[in-house]
């Protein structure tokens, strides 16, 4: 049984992920007929605000409990959500935005007990010294994840309608459950043998991180790789019109040809010989990501830009994994919940100062953020990492 372990967490991962795709299309589309785009809004912001107030308690749930357990709890979670969205086209009107609203931090709270559940799993069952390799292989099957549970979305929406999609993918993800009896016992019980309660083990988290600057360094490296995807998601369009001249027909290619070249680099990345090379490169990586920002900013010409995004897309989606199997190899497995917790807090923080951006210097263009938040990102990293290493015992 031991062989299927890591075939089965993967399997398990991707659609986990696929559920993710799903909750990206099925809400909004909802949310939309129920009351235009101003709900549409308000659910994703209830839905952030809660991934962000629920992650330090999600991470002292998966480092207090069995982590399958949590695993268990955390998809029946997102379950319960996607069930609840069936009836908001029958129920009263002034009650489906609550629904809407309910499942939306129902699917946070799931999602957040899930992300550091697997992560402890997953440090139980593959060793130290495979863990960058395999996590950059599960970046690629968790983004086809997504890829196929929005398409899937779409889907079962055009042909079921929305209750009853609502409906097939909350059992989906109740389907998915008995992977996990098929993982040896021991490998989810992985837990700390310390029972504290919620201000206490954060207090001992935070003591953590400050007496391990790896640790530290990762957590935090693993904030700018997302930074990195969030300033492109929020510049792009802008981007496109101002310094390209474009429409949404170029838009589109250049995300389509950048997620496409970027799930090619995983595969390739992937690879365990060339996994094995990348394990102390990480700081190099997003170096590199963030200075693929500021050579994009200077493009004028679409086909330029083409060829820039797609490299940029291959650097984007490569640092984000390996920073986070650089994070799975550093931090101890009974402070990974916390610590993703900690990585969910800096991610959300980020994102707040990228996407108030425009509006705490409306006069810089597109192309002028990109720049700045490129060199902001490569000097930041570079300087943590120069930090982490100083404080290497000599």
């Amino acid at each position: 049984m031991r062989a299927f372990e890591r075939p089965l967490f993967i399997a398990f991962s991707c659609a986990s992920f696929f559920i993710v795709g799903v909750g990206i299309v099925l809400p909004a589309w909802i949310a939309f007929h129920g009351g235009g785009s101003r709900l549409v809004g308000l659910v994703l912001l209830s839905s952030s605000v809660a991934g962000l107030l629920l992650a330090p308690v999600a991470g002292h749930l998966v480092d207090r409990h069995d982590r399958r357990t949590v695993t268990v709890a955390g998809q029946m979670i997102r379950a319960l959500g996607l069930f609840l969205l069936a009836p908001t086209g029958i129920v009263a009107e002034s009650l489906s935005p609550v629904l809407l609203i309910v499942s939306g931090v129902l699917g946070a709270f799931g999602f957040a007990l899930l992300a550091g559940s697997l992560s402890g799993i997953l440090q139980a069952i593959v060793p130290e010294a495979q863990r960058m390799g395999f996590a950059l292989r599960l970046s690629l099957f968790n983004q086809a994840g997504i890829a196929i549970g929005t398409g899937a979305a779409g889907l079962a929406i055009d042909r079921l309608g929305s209750p009853m999609s609502a409906l097939l993918f909350a059992l989906v993800a109740l389907a998915c459950l008995p992977m996990l009896k098929m993982i040896m016992s021991h490998s989810g019980n992985v837990q700390s043998s310390q029972r504290l309660s919620l201000i206490p083990a954060s207090r001992q988290a935070l003591s953590y991180l400050l007496n391990n600057p790896y640790s530290l360094s990762a957590a935090v490296t693993v904030g700018l790789a997302f930074a990195l995807i969030q300033i492109t998601n929020l510049l792009l369009p802008g981007f496109v019109t101002r310094s390209l001249s474009g429409d949404s027909g170029l838009f589109g290619l250049l995300e389509m040809t950048a997620a496409a070249a970027g799930m090619v680099a995983l595969g390739v990345v992937g690879i365990p010989s060339i996994a094995e090379r990348l394990r102390d490169t990480t700081p190099t990586i997003l170096i590199a990501a963030g200075a693929s920002l500021i050579l994009f900013s200077m493009a004028t010409s679409p086909a330029v830009a083409v060829v820039l995004y797609c490299v940029a897309g291959m650097l984007w989606n490569v640092a984000r994994a390996a920073a986070n199997g650089h994070l799975l190899t550093v931090v101890d497995t009974t402070m990974i919940g916390r610590v993703q917790a900690f990585t969910t807090l800096l991610t959300s923080g980020f994102g707040l100062a990228i996407y108030l951006l425009p509006t705490m210097v409306p006069g810089a263009s597109e192309a002028t953020l990109y720049m700045v938040c490129g060199f902001a990102i490569a000097v930041c990293v570079g300087g943590l990492s120069l930090w982490s290493k100083a404080q290497e015992p000599r």
